[in-house]
């Protein structure tokens, strides 16, 4: 879902990065579109766990080129390819008790041994780019990166920005309830408020028939 407050510049990118089986989700037609009725500096502001590399890497590059200026608050989560796209911003804010998470890439493939070799090989691809992009704002090497990548690591505000993915932490104190996904493997046992409940989204649940309604304890 992406709204757009043209009166204080602000476009909120709440879900999933990239079009669901519903139609909806964060896409790069939908950004551009929302950034059309931005005049001067854009606030973007993201809760999201991700979805698609491609289309988060396309948001990163098409808020790196608006003319204006971005800056990027992560609201509760900026995970996966969400995280991407909150690198975008010259100033990225992390909100008390936001997470931020990278991990590899994940795919869903059909086909013989040779098919799942390639498939690797593609991920790999993904995997680079990213550990890339990240070790550029970190200062690390790239291998460092992508072993972060490779145990899914999370960050809190302070940690995000302690590793110069993000470079405010926001004073204030009001926690957003986090968008679930259930592809994440070590999700911090703080991500959701009590009682809340996020369906993760249903074109993934079919192609890898491991989604679940995802429920607080």
């Amino acid at each position: 879902m992406i709204l757009c407050k043209a009166d204080t510049s602000e476009i909120f990118l709440e879900g999933i990065v990239g079009a669901d089986w519903t139609g909806e989700g964060i896409t790069t037609a939908g950004v551009a579109e929302a950034l059309r009725h931005m005049k001067g500096r854009a606030t973007i502001r993201i809760n999201s766990p991700g979805g698609s590399a491609d289309e988060g890497m396309a948001i990163y590059n098409l808020l790196r080129r608006h003319g204006g200026g971005v800056d990027t608050h992560n609201e509760a989560l900026a995970a996966s390819a969400a995280s991407i796209i909150f690198l975008a911003g010259d100033r990225r804010t992390m909100e008390r008790g936001s997470k931020l998470m990278i991990h590899r890439a994940h795919a869903v493939s059909i086909g013989n041994q040779e098919s799942m070799r390639k498939m690797a090989d593609v991920l790999d691809l993904y995997d680079q780019d990213m550990a890339k992009l990240y070790a550029e704002f970190m200062d690390k090497p790239v291998d460092e990166v992508l072993s972060l990548m490779n145990e899914e690591t999370w960050f809190d505000a302070d940690t995000a920005v302690g590793a110069n993915l993000a470079t405010h932490l926001s004073p204030t104190v009001k926690k957003k309830t986090a968008a679930a996904a259930a592809w994440f493997k070590h999700p911090p046992q703080d991500l959701f408020d009590e009682g809340s409940v996020e369906q993760a989204t249903a074109w993934l649940k079919v192609a890898q028939n491991r989604l679940k309604l995802a429920k607080v304890q």
